[in-house]
């Protein structure tokens, strides 16, 4: 069983060389596997990528594209038997291919499988604010076995399986992850969270930062719910996006108890924060519902 890991980058040069070697450092993992970054920087990511002294497929796009585009262009570009994602402020685990091929080994019925993404600058700034509003449910102690939706930042799917549901929409920035997993489990195939398959993500530090990626998450989020039908596009709906940021901010407040209920104190202080980021969220949402509709017209 061959493994291709694909990282998607833009303007990454600054977290890049981390994501690959850590990465390479699951050399030690007996079956064969290689890397492949796309890159559609402005920036001089590719050359940071080629000047590790690292075996690794560079594909150079001429203008910017969307991760979905990125990754189906890796995908392309490689012929292994198992896809494996992860982003380019993202490092893996010194076990991650490991765990990924025996998890697949030992469940051949899987289509894909995933794992937890763990906060790999939790001292920087809010980025622990970050981490909760965007990865909440993703932990070590998260339910194991058959989920309905995994981030592509630590996301394996059998060839076979991609080849038949995919690829990823190129359209679409966000939630082009959730779309494929969705087709995926409509068919009656499986995606699963195991934790030892595990990652460590790059979050955002600022407040300016992290609600403004949350409004570009909500606004990705109203588009595919009215142009793709995503799981939940109810809130679509007029005055739909009024309720989110108090389900939003219950379920990651649901996730931190149950599942890391030691994090919870410091969740607490955080909480108005969390709430303030959810309501950018619904703001872009209701952007992203808006524009959809005119597109549709």
């Amino acid at each position: 069983m061959k493994l291709n890991v694909i990282i998607p980058s833009y303007r990454a040069k600054a977290t890049i060389a981390d994501t690959i070697n850590s990465v390479w450092n699951n050399r030690e993992f007996s079956g064969e596997f290689d890397i492949t970054v796309v890159d559609s920087s402005d920036d001089d990511t590719a050359e940071v990528a080629g000047s590790l002294g690292i075996p690794v497929r560079i594909i150079k796009l001429t203008e910017k594209a969307f991760p979905g585009a990125s990754r189906n262009r890796g995908v392309e570009a490689t012929q292994g038997d198992v896809i494996c994602f992860i982003d380019a402020d993202a490092v893996a685990d010194e076990n991650w291919l490991s765990e990924i091929h025996k998890y697949l080994e030992n469940n051949p019925d899987v289509a894909a499988v995933g794992g937890p993404i763990l906060n790999a600058n939790p001292d920087e700034g809010y980025s622990r604010l970050a981490h909760w509003c965007e990865f909440s449910g993703f932990g070590l102690h998260a339910p194991t076995g058959p989920r309905n939706v995994q981030p592509t930042v630590n996301l394996a799917i059998r060839r076979s399986a991609f080849e038949k549901y995919g690829p990823f929409l190129e359209e679409q920035f966000g939630n082009e992850d959730v779309l494929l997993i969705q087709r995926i489990r409509d068919a009656g195939e499986q995606l699963h969270f195991t934790p030892e398959i595990k990652v460590y993500h790059r979050n955002k530090t600022t407040l300016a930062a992290i609600n403004r990626h949350q409004w570009i998450l909500g606004n990705c989020t109203g588009r595919a719910a009215v142009l793709y039908k995503l799981t939940g596009s109810i809130l679509a709906r007029r005055g739909g996006s009024y309720p989110i940021p108090f389900i939003k901010t219950w379920f990651i407040l649901w996730r931190v108890i149950s599942q890391e209920p030691h994090e919870l104190p410091s969740f607490l202080v955080y909480l108005p924060r969390v709430f303030m980021a959810m309501g950018s969220y619904a703001r872009g949402f209701r952007h992203g519902v808006k524009s959809a509709l005119k597109e549709k017209k």
